[in-house]
């Protein structure tokens, strides 16, 4: 079994070793590998953040061009897009900007999901069954 500290901190380090990978690697099996890592980082990430969320989970009815795995992506597209657009000559000032909206985007997330006890927490849990049975 891991320690507690080194499970918790996989993602980010998965999500840190593939942006590292994805910026010094010349050769395209090292590019493959730091997108594999950064999707998987990815990943952990979001999974970990939807099964321990327990504030009720209410998506807007305006939002239906935009799915939920969508939104919960969007940091880490960002970060990609930065990633991308960091390996070009003249694209630092746009990769700059791109990482800079992307820790935005994860920075108002974490502000704006309140945890509540109790009740909001079985409801939560029984919309996701139920939406899960949906797709």
């Amino acid at each position: 079994m891991l320690p507690l500290w080194l499970y918790e901190s996989l993602p980010a380090a998965s999500l840190g070793g593939g942006l590292l990978l994805l910026h010094l690697g010349a050769h395209p099996l090292l590019l493959m590998g730091g997108a594999l890592l950064f999707g998987c980082g990815a990943l952990l990430w979001m999974m970990r953040s939807s099964y321990r969320r327990t504030d009720l989970v209410v998506y807007p009815s305006h939002w239906w061009f935009r799915p939920e795995w969508f939104y919960e992506a969007q940091p880490f597209l960002w970060l990609g897009l930065a990633a991308a657009l960091g390996r070009l000559e003249q694209g630092t000032w746009p990769a700059l900007l791109a990482s800079g909206w992307a820790l935005r985007c994860l920075w108002a997330r974490h502000r704006h999901r309140h945890h509540a006890d109790g009740l909001a927490s079985q409801l939560k849990r029984s919309t996701l069954r139920r939406r899960h049975r949906l797709l």
